[in-house]
């Protein structure tokens, strides 16, 4: 859809009350609205919002400004766990990409290092967000019938209407507090899959300082990349 030679990416589902305006990760627009909202009112709702649309993509902006180009190279920092670790190739290593006494360090003989440092997260983000994933779980007493560690594109997480959570495996380059600050955002929309007043009180209630890993994402999330 075009808004003012923008073009827009509407998602229709039955879950939703109220329409959502979201900047994705690459800096397009989305909007995510209910199944019946046809396209003249979704339109006008975008016209009413233009200038709380105009300060989100600016925000994307400044906040793209702090995007790293990594190159894999002796000395190129990689981020885990939101700490920047330094890469050393190294001879005559089996496992292509190990982390071992505060260092990433590579076989000198991988064809695809940037592969290799997708496997290491994809592994280490499966155990770590599993282990949090089954904390918070436990203590909102909710039932997802699965969860997984993925390529979801331009969304750190995603909670499907069969109640499915999916994490980015990218999750797992940002720091604790703002990992389990994901992974309880998704646990807590199978409650509500919105955002609304009463999601955001109980995603609350277990972080109380959840709004810092926000703004963080806002400001680094454009960082969790290789």
């Amino acid at each position: 859809m075009k808004w003012h030679n923008e073009d827009i990416t509407v998602k229709k589902t039955n879950r939703k009350k109220t329409m959502n305006i979201v900047v994705e990760r690459n800096g397009s627009l989305c909007v995510l609205a209910p199944e019946k909202l046809e396209e003249e009112k979704i339109l006008d709702i975008l016209d009413k919002k233009e200038y709380e649309i105009t300060k989100k993509i600016i925000q994307w902006k400044e906040s793209h400004q702090n995007k790293v180009v990594r190159r894999f190279i002796d000395g190129q920092s990689f981020m885990y766990l939101g700490k920047n670790y330094c890469l050393q190739f190294v001879e005559n290593q089996r496992i292509h990409l190990l982390f071992k006494n505060g260092k990433f360090l590579m076989s000198s003989n991988v064809d695809n290092p940037r592969q290799a440092f997708v496997n290491f997260y994809k592994k280490q983000a499966k155990i770590k967000i599993k282990e949090r994933f089954d904390y918070y779980k436990s203590l909102l007493n909710l039932k997802p019938t699965g969860m997984d560690v993925r390529d979801i594109q331009n969304r750190w997480g995603s909670c499907t209407p069969n109640k499915e959570i999916y994490y980015h495996w990218k999750c797992i380059m940002a720091p604790p507090k703002v990992l389990d600050y994901l992974i309880v955002h998704e646990l807590v929309h199978l409650e509500y899959p919105n955002h609304s007043r009463e999601f955001w009180d109980k995603v609350g209630i277990l972080l109380p300082d959840y709004e810092n890993s926000k703004d963080w994402l806002t400001q680094n999330g454009i960082r969790l990349d290789i």
